[in-house]
């Protein structure tokens, strides 16, 4: 099997599982979802399978904060970005993702065009955590519950998350992420230079499909404030950079420093080791953040 076979068997699980529990994760709690959207899976991925680490990861730091950019304007104005209530069902998840990745493209050119121009990570890292901490004072949503109720009966998160996505709608969902995966991975093969590897890892394919279906499943329920539910994904997006700028700062450097590429079993457990501790983080201190300010804006 060539390299690009390898990674591509490597990286397809690991899209489509983030893919998963991002959007099963959207109906039990929102802003969990929200800070999994940016997630350094395929980052991690990208920067281990690279001869140049340091150089893919120096070419994600700004684009994960874009990529929060997009995501708070497209929950913002989920009617608008793009307009697509006048079109049948089975078209909305197609036309939201292209729309998404059309304008992602964009951006994260021009950003990885300008790199150089860009500050570095530590530079980065305490911009992002001061804007966090000013977005997330300003515009935490107010009232809002996200979590989902309480099932009757014994149901537990395995039934409920096979009920959510073995079904006629999730399966084509998940055909749908597979086919644009695969097309967009070996698009990115073509890269002659190390940081458009970094752009294309950085790319939140994942996240645009567990958002747009988020939205479709939203509209289906009949509530006309279900769009504006969705609003509680936004409040702790912008974490999302806190968490990846030193996640893939520690692992590229250490990767370059301690572990050359013949170290692929210790490569691979420092990675999931990096990835348990950041999942922890997450799970930990959310849902505390979520219950204190809450309680602040009730």
């Amino acid at each position: 099997m060539s390299d690009p076979l390898i990674a591509f068997a490597l990286k397809l699980p690991l899209a489509l599982l983030v893919f998963l529990v991002i959007a099963y994760a959207g109906t039990t709690d929102k802003r969990i979802a929200g800070v999994l959207f940016t997630f350094p899976i395929l980052n991690g991925i990208a920067i281990i399978a690279s001869p140049e680490p340091v150089v893919v990861a120096d070419a994600i730091y700004p684009l994960v904060i874009f990529n929060c950019v997009l995501f708070a304007l497209v929950i913002s104005f989920s009617e608008k970005l793009p307009p697509v209530s006048a079109l049948p069902r089975s078209t909305k998840l197609f036309a939201r993702v292209a729309t998404w990745a059309s304008v992602w493209l964009a951006g994260a050119w021009s950003i990885t065009d300008f790199r150089a121009a860009i500050p570095g990570a530590i530079v980065l890292f305490v911009a992002a955590s001061l804007f966090a901490f000013v977005f997330i004072a300003l515009c935490w949503t107010k009232g809002a519950s996200t979590m989902a109720p309480a099932a009757n009966g014994p149901s537990t998160h395995g039934t409920r998350f096979t009920a959510f996505w073995m079904n006629g709608t999730g399966l084509a969902r998940m055909t749908f992420f597979v086919l644009a995966y695969a097309v967009l991975f070996f698009a990115s093969r073509v890269a002659l230079d190390e940081k458009w590897v970094g752009m294309a890892s950085a790319l939140p394919l994942p996240g645009f499909f567990a958002l747009a279906a988020l939205m479709d499943d939203a509209e289906q329920t009949g509530d006309p404030d279900g769009r504006a539910k969705l609003l509680p994904i936004r409040d702790p997006l912008f974490l999302g950079p806190v968490l990846v700028i030193p996640f893939n700062w520690t692992f590229s450097h250490a990767l370059l420093s301690a572990l050359p590429p013949d170290r692929v079993l210790g490569r691979y457990l420092l990675l999931l080791a990096l990835w348990a501790i950041a999942a922890l983080a997450v799970l930990a201190l959310v849902p505390r953040l979520e219950d204190f300010l809450d309680k602040r804006r009730s």
